[in-house]
């Protein structure tokens, strides 16, 4: 079998190949989500902020005339500073059932780091731990991902691993069901709030205001993870872009802060499954499909808790669980059956104290792999 590595352009044809080789090794797969065209082009665009510290190559392996996989390969700076150098970062790994095809997109990714001075490859990160992280190891309870979390099949692992690939970092899912009965937890988290001077409140939505709360979405973000592994602080324009893109699906009453004597020292984001709707639609936005995501949005029924961060004076003062409660008590209100938290380390115990403490239970297991490279 030959097969062909090429380089793809990033402008807007490169992007849309880039996009249709991902969906080959999924034909047939029922747990599979159409990743939308839309915002494929806007995470992968040059124009993007995040390559204003970073560079990427996109690949796609062809075979029999035939895009059968892909692969990018990223070098960032930004991790140099705070991690030092000698990393790079492989993503958006998609590949037929051959290890063939993902050795030869793996060769061709490595050597592309190697000729920048990378001593180890690390992946799948797409682009980086800000992004889709890790590859899905474990289902508990197999099904459709949630809103920007990875899936694969379960045949990926044996291709990474045959490469060379060996296990990193494992990164967890949890799965909070809302509670039947919610006035026990509300006791539970206004006696924590009345510890300190503690306040729960929700993102402003007039355009200053939610302006001004990117902004302490940024501060608490970058210090809330400073230390943890493998973490890139995000800049001022990385966080205006995602804020600007999570908007149209945001739900105000599940942003909310914690402040302390006025200000935000706390924050968590809840965001409704949208996948449950884009599943409907194939990736592609047509008057029909428009018609179709709009009727869809109106029977989701679960979220992902994207973020949850405390700042680390703050932290053992059980803002964590007031957080979730909150969040729980506003899910309830829409309806939900319940919300997915989602990526924690696994040796993140307090977080995942937190979350066990108000039901939540382990049920996808995520895994980031590496390997040296040969000088």
């Amino acid at each position: 079998m030959t097969v062909s590595i090429e380089p793809v352009a990033r402008d807007r044809r490169g992007r849309t190949r880039f996009w249709r080789a991902g969906l080959v090794p999924y034909a047939g797969d029922p747990c599979h989500v159409t990743p939308l065209l839309l915002d494929a082009h806007a995470r992968w665009s040059p124009e993007h902020p995040f390559f204003r510290h970073a560079e990427t190559q996109h690949l796609v392996a062809v075979h029999g005339g035939r895009d059968v996989g892909r692969i990018a390969a990223t070098v960032d700076h930004r991790h140099d500073d705070v991690h030092g150098p000698g990393t790079g970062h492989v993503g958006w790994f998609e590949s037929i059932r051959d290890p063939l095809v993902s050795g030869a997109l793996l060769d061709a990714a490595s050597d592309w780091l190697r000729e920048r001075g990378r001593t180890r490859v690390r992946g799948p990160l797409s682009y980086s731990t800000n992004g889709l992280t890790g590859l899905l190891v474990e289902d508990a309870e197999p099904g459709p991902p949630v809103i920007d979390m990875p899936y694969n099949p379960a045949w990926y692992a044996e291709l990474l691993r045959d490469w060379g690939l060996e296990p990193a970092r494992d990164v967890l899912a949890l799965w909070l069901d809302v509670p039947d009965d919610l006035e026990r937890l509300r006791r539970v988290a206004a006696r924590l709030e009345d510890r300190g001077a503690y306040r729960v409140r929700t993102i402003r939505t007039d355009r200053a205001g939610f302006a001004a709360d990117v902004e302490h979405v940024l501060h608490i973000y970058n210090a809330a993870w400073e230390r943890n592994w493998g973490f890139v602080p995000l800049t001022p324009d990385e966080i205006r872009h995602e804020a600007r893109s999570m908007r149209a699906v945001l739900e105000p009453s599940l942003a909310l802060f914690v402040e302390h004597d006025g200000v935000p020292v706390a924050f968590s984001l809840t965001l409704p499954d949208v996948h449950q709707a884009l599943a409907r639609i194939r990736g592609r936005l047509w008057p029909w499909s428009i018609v179709r995501l709009l009727l869809a949005r109106r029977r989701i029924d679960r979220g992902r808790v994207i973020t949850l961060g405390v700042l680390p004076e703050h932290r053992r003062a059980g803002l964590e669980t007031v957080l979730i409660l909150r969040s729980a008590d506003a899910a309830r209100a829409l309806r939900w059956r319940g919300a997915e938290c989602s990526w924690v380390l696994e040796d993140n115990e307090l977080m995942l104290s937190a979350i066990r403490r108000v039901g939540g239970r382990v049920y996808r297991r995520y895994r980031v792999y590496e390997r040296s490279l040969p000088t």
